[in-house]
């Protein structure tokens, strides 16, 4: 028995935050039933890159071992659908703009009647309340907005996002986390609650630096591409002969090592480097000498010399050489299944590794509407019920 499983999941979310923060929830045992337009399903459906079938690999990767159903929220008969599922569930998961559940009459007071006890989670970009509450938002709008955009790239260009959507993967775990929290302390009180996390407030809270930075020395610091040049000397990505790595000591004790691992032991104790406060005075000398010691080097050279000192470090890899490295593969972190929408796939694993009940991945992304009879029917729909609807439009269901 996985940790999650008797906690049931309505999955109203779409593109990747909220899709991702399910993805976490059904990985680790909760049955998640993801509820789609009739008409299309979730936008991430059209979102490339496109398997050779022209469906959405983006989809399938983000939707893993939920199931699905299609309804028609804005018929009256669509809603009677939401609000008996609601009876039956202990979490709802939305990351529409604003309001728009409440909108369409099953938003979260309408809820409470039919489920006091309910969890019911909202992401948006901006939260609840504020004077932004009704903006839309994507992660790069974020990203630019708290900081963090700021705070990414090297001083003498412009602003830049992060490579991969952290915005939205960093909100989807955060909300993962308030479930998970909220169902804990359900089972010790009895009561539900509504769960507020916004796009802007998680990423704001990765800022360290620069708050911290202001907060105590009232001075603001910007982007120093991948270094801190005054904060930590070294910690930086060096070029080498073959490509790029990255190292940093953020301990004193750890300095003489360093200086063995690039053969310059005799670098501890120059009057220019012996300190790290010395070493972010002088930055700029200091990284051209790295430059000009490393720069005939190999990745695999200083990685063995820094490993055999202790020293962190490691080449830059891309993304598919990273799918490919033994650490990844030993741990499972790249993983091949067959996807209903899109045929064989690879694609990530599951991070949290438990020594018992560990989180595995028992079926691939839903087909849209795939199963919407048999969630209906389980809620009480009869079969004629269930007919009737599907003829009307009111609900989808998968075509043989």
């Amino acid at each position: 028995m996985r940790p999650l499983e008797g906690i049931t999941v309505l999955d109203f979310t779409q593109a990747y935050s909220g899709p991702y923060c399910a993805m976490n929830l059904a990985d680790y045992g909760a049955r998640v039933i993801k509820v789609e337009r009739v008409d299309g399903g979730d936008q991430s459906r059209f979102w490339h890159p496109y398997a050779p079938n022209g469906n959405s690999g983006y989809f399938a990767i983000y939707n893993r071992n939920k199931e699905g159903i299609a309804v028609d929220l804005s018929a009256p008969e669509g809603k009677e659908v939401i609000k008996k599922l609601y009876s039956q569930v202990d979490v709802v998961l939305e990351n529409f703009k604003y309001g728009t559940l409440d909108k369409l009459g099953v938003g979260y007071e309408e809820m409470k009647k039919v489920n006091p006890e309910i969890i019911f989670a909202s992401i948006t970009g901006f939260g609840q309340t504020g004077p932004l509450r009704t903006n839309t938002a994507y992660d790069n709008v974020i990203e630019c907005m708290c900081g963090f955009m700021e705070m990414t790239g090297f001083p003498e260009d412009m602003p830049l996002r992060s490579g991969a959507s952290v915005g939205d993967s960093y909100t989807g775990l955060t909300m993962a986390l308030a479930i998970v929290l909220a169902c804990y302390d359900k089972r010790r009180t009895g009561k539900g609650r509504r769960l507020d996390v916004a796009m802007l407030d998680t990423m704001f809270a990765t800022i360290e630096d620069a708050v911290l930075a202001y907060a105590l020395t009232g001075k603001q610091i910007s982007r120093t591409g991948n270094a801190k040049p005054k904060e930590i000397v070294p910690y930086d990505a060096y070029s080498c002969a073959d490509g790029f790595f990255a190292t940093g000591i953020n301990d004193e004790t750890m300095w003489p090592d360093f200086c063995k691992a690039i053969g310059m032991p005799e670098l501890e104790d120059d009057p220019r480097y012996a300190t790290n406060d010395l070493r972010c005075e002088n930055f700029e000398s200091f990284t051209e000498l790295m430059k000009s010691v490393l720069s005939e080097k190999t990745q695999d050279e200083i990685f063995e010399s820094f490993a055999r000192f202790d020293i962190p470090a490691a080449p830059t890899l891309d993304p598919l050489d990273a799918m490919d490295h033994p650490q990844i593969v030993e741990r499972d972190m790249a993983i091949e299944f067959d996807d209903a929408n899109v045929g064989p796939l690879k694609t990530f694993g599951i991070p949290v590794k438990f020594s018992r009940t560990p989180g595995r991945i028992k079926k691939s992304s839903p087909k849209l509407g795939e199963n919407t009879v048999e969630v209906l029917t389980e809620a009480g729909f009869s079969r004629k019920e269930i007919e009737k609807l599907a003829e009307a439009g009111v609900i989808g269901v998968q075509e043989e």
